[in-house]
């Protein structure tokens, strides 16, 4: 009898297996047609754009603490290290009374950082709740600060004309930009003639396409969760009950916009900006580089550090 009903019912079975398989594929191809769209370079959906910023906006609002953070006391105490010895790999000497603009501040962590090796900073954010923070965490500092409220796209109305830096640190923040071609052009034009630029971006390499269209399903069905209670439960879940990841866990799921970049792509394009000595300081598959605007001065060719192998930073406090 089992196997009669089996033989009678394997064609409906069949046919529900097709529709299924038809019906995922067809999802799947709605995600990926809305992730192109959302992560085109040179204009993402304004939506997510705005959506972005906000989440942005409340997590240096709310979710200050967090590992690697300025409350993770490993972290505080060693930024300088961190920016200096396993960043940007530059002694710490150079830094002192340099004209160093942060863009995409944040909770000011690596302002704060700068500021401890004698530079003076320029904070600059998109959101008032990042520069308020970082406002927080200079506030002892003696060096020269500035703080700006504006979008790295229209970074250069907002600086006093013709204004350059000596160092331009850009860490994390180009490819969750309305648009990443306009901001990264800002950016690069605010670095001084024989200046720095120190940028952090998602690698390729480290999540392939597929995993990162899984990944973007999350961060939708995390946006569509009513309430903070139900998004904090849906954070916690991701990371087995730890509470102490509600940070990065929030960074990872909450913002719809997040580029991942070929090294090649972003060489190239430092290249076509007049810059020279572009090289990957971390050895990641996430994309750390620096680069000199034109020509490196002699000077400063003696403060590199050239370390043999440098990975990332991280791998040192989890020994």
């Amino acid at each position: 009898m089992k196997k009669l009903l089996k033989k009678l019912l394997s064609p409906i079975f069949r046919s529900y297996d097709i529709r299924l398989e038809q019906n995922k594929q067809e999802i799947n191809s709605l995600y990926k047609l809305l992730y192109n769209q959302i992560h085109d370079f040179d204009q993402t959906m304004p939506l997510a754009a705005a959506q972005t910023v906000g989440t942005f906006g409340f997590q240096w609002a709310e979710l200050k603490e967090g590992e690697h953070m300025l409350s993770d006391r490993r972290f505080k105490d060693n930024v300088e290290y961190i920016i200096t010895e396993r960043e940007i790999l530059i002694k710490k000497e150079w830094f002192k009374s340099k004209d160093v603009m942060d863009c995409g501040c944040g909770g000011g962590r690596w302002s704060y950082g700068l500021a401890k090796l004698g530079a003076n900073v320029t904070a600059v954010d998109i959101n008032e709740s990042a520069l308020q923070a970082t406002k927080d965490v200079l506030k002892e500092s003696d060096v020269r600060k500035q703080f700006v409220l504006t979008p790295l796209e229209q970074l250069t109305q907002q600086l006093p004309e013709g204004k350059k830096f000596d160092l331009v640190w850009c860490w994390g923040v180009l490819h969750h930009c309305n648009s990443f071609t306009e901001a990264s052009k800002q950016v690069m034009s605010c670095v001084k003639e024989g200046g720095f630029i120190y940028l952090y971006l998602y690698g390729r390499e480290t999540v392939d396409y597929e995993s990162d269209i899984n990944l973007f399903k999350n961060r939708v069905i995390y946006n569509t969760l009513q309430t903070w209670e139900e998004k904090e439960k849906f954070l916690i879940n991701k990371s087995n009950g730890d509470k102490s990841k509600l940070h990065q866990n929030h960074d990872m799921f909450a913002p719809l916009l997040n580029r991942r970049l070929e090294f090649d792509y972003v060489k190239k394009m430092l290249e076509e900006n007049g810059f020279t000595d572009v090289v990957r300081t971390v050895n990641d598959s996430e994309i750390y580089v620096r680069a000199v605007k034109t020509k490196m001065n002699p000077a400063d060719k003696e403060m590199l550090i050239k370390p043999e192998y440098n990975p990332h930073w991280t791998t040192k406090f989890e020994k």
